[in-house]
Formats: structure tokens, C-alpha cells, sequence
């Protein structure tokens, strides 16, 4: 019996060896970093695509992006669809005037930028409309004129009509999303004058936005005192758009 073990003990041996050299071979091979692989071209990766071509990662000896898009168009959310015969900006979703990094990257590529506010000079067409999936629930005039004076009455009507389905949920609602954004900005001040951070709840704390993450969107929404109706056919659309490209 002791006999007939030896030579599979032996032969355990050698196979361990044998495993051994090899892992000390690919460890010791270097690794090729000649490409680097990006999923997906939204903004962020067409960002990343673009800054690592300018800057030329020479420390990484990249000679190669490859980007992968499911999509057979590049940009992610920055499109436009077709509802009900007409065509709508479906994105970009999450683009705000106080968003330093984005406003920068407009500048560099020479953009121009609309403040979004200017469509309350008149002189600019908006509208809006809630879609189901199937029908239009509520639409603001789509009348455009080359007119001046008679845009600014079509755009006074589409601004009394959005008034009168939300109300003064619309003002709680941008004093929300003030608020909440000032806290974020806290982010963009400088290394001096912000802490060294252990965790993400410190930094959450820091500024201000921990208990954002304790509780639902719909939560806050309802403390902030907007309507039932405009946290449904707003704030929860949108929330899924940004989150869920299939919306």
C-alpha cells in the first residue's frame, strides 16, 4: 500500500511544479497595454476616448481605442425620437448650467451655449408634453411663428397652461433642485479647502447630500411639498430616463 502512493505522490509533485512555472512565466511576461477597450460612446466614453487621444497617454503606451456600442450611432441619451409624428430631444438628461466640468468641455470643442432660461425673453419656441407610452396626456401649444410678438403670446399661453396643471409645485420644485444642487457644488471648491475623506458617507455629510441616500427620490419630493401629479409625470419619468436607457 505504501508503495503504490509513492508514485502518485510524486507525480502531485511534479504537477505542482509544472503549474508553478507557469504562473511564475505569465507573472513575469509584461503586460501589453498597446490598447485600450471603452464600453459604450456615450459622453462619457466618447469624453474619455477624446482626452486620452489629446493627451496622448505616453506613460501608458496606448496606441490603440477600441470603443464597443451596442447603439448603431454614437452618443447614449444625446438623441432624438420620434413620438406621435414628431420629433423630441430625448437627451442629454443630466446637462445643468452649474455643471463646470460639462460647461468646460463645450468650450473646448467651441458650443455654442443657450441658457435655458432665454425662452422666457419670448423669442424662442418650447413646448411640452407627457407621453404614456400610447398617447399624449398633456401638450402645450405647437404653434411657431416667424413672428416675434405672436411667439411671445404662444409661449405666455404654453406658460399658463403648464401653471395651471402643476401650480406652484413648479417654484418648490426649482428651489429643490437649487438647493440640492448648491450642496453638490461644494464639490468643485478647492483642495484646499475641502477635507481628506475615509469613506463616502464622510463625504456625503461634507456636503450635505447624506440623507439623499437614506430615502427615496419620492420621499424627499413629498416633504418638499410638490404635487402628487408633477412628482408622478415629471420628477419619476425623468428619474427613470436618466437611469434606465430603455425609457
Amino acid at each position: 500500500m505504501f508503495r503504490s502512493a509513492a508514485p502518485m505522490f510524486n507525480m502531485t509533485i511534479a504537477i505542482f511544479s509544472l503549474l508553478l512555472v507557469l504562473i511564475l512565466t505569465v507573472t513575469a511576461t509584461p503586460q501589453n497595454t498597446d490598447s485600450v477597450c471603452i464600453i459604450g460612446s456615450g459622453i462619457g466614453g466618447s469624453s474619455l476616448a477624446h482626452f486620452l487621444r489629446q493627451y496622448d497617454a505616453s506613460s501608458l503606451n496606448v496606441k490603440t481605442i477600441r470603443m464597443f456600442e451596442r447603439n448603431g450611432v454614437v452618443g447614449g441619451r444625446m438623441r432624438t425620437v420620434t413620438i406621435a409624428g414628431e420629433t423630441v430631444e430625448a437627451g442629454a438628461t443630466v446637462l445643468h448650467p452649474k455643471n463646470y466640468h460639462f460647461l468646460n468641455f463645450t468650450k473646448l470643442h467651441k458650443l455654442k451655449i443657450k441658457n435655458p432660461s432665454s425662452s422666457s425673453s419670448g423669442d424662442d419656441f418650447f413646448s411640452l408634453g407627457i407621453w404614456d407610452g400610447h398617447k399624449f396626456l398633456f401638450k402645450t401649444l405647437g404653434f411657431q411663428s416667424s413672428l416675434p410678438f405672436v411667439q411671445k403670446i404662444v409661449n405666455l399661453a404654453n406658460s399658463v397652461l403648464i401653471f395651471a396643471r402643476y401650480g406652484l409645485s413648479l417654484f418648490r420644485m426649482n428651489s429643490f433642485v437649487e438647493r440640492t444642487v448648491g450642496s453638490f457644488l461644494n464639490y468643485y471648491k478647492s483642495f484646499e479647502e475641502r477635507p481628506v475623506f475615509e469613506t463616502v458617507d464622510e463625504m456625503l455629510k461634507w456636503a450635505g447630500l447624506y440623507n439623499l441616500t437614506r430615502r427615496t427620490l419620492h420621499e424627499e419630493l413629498v416633504d418638499a411639498a410638490l404635487s402628487p401629479l408633477l412628482i408622478h409625470e415629471l420628477a419619476t419619468v425623468r428619474t427613470l430616463i436618466w437611469f434606465d436607457n430603455r425609457k
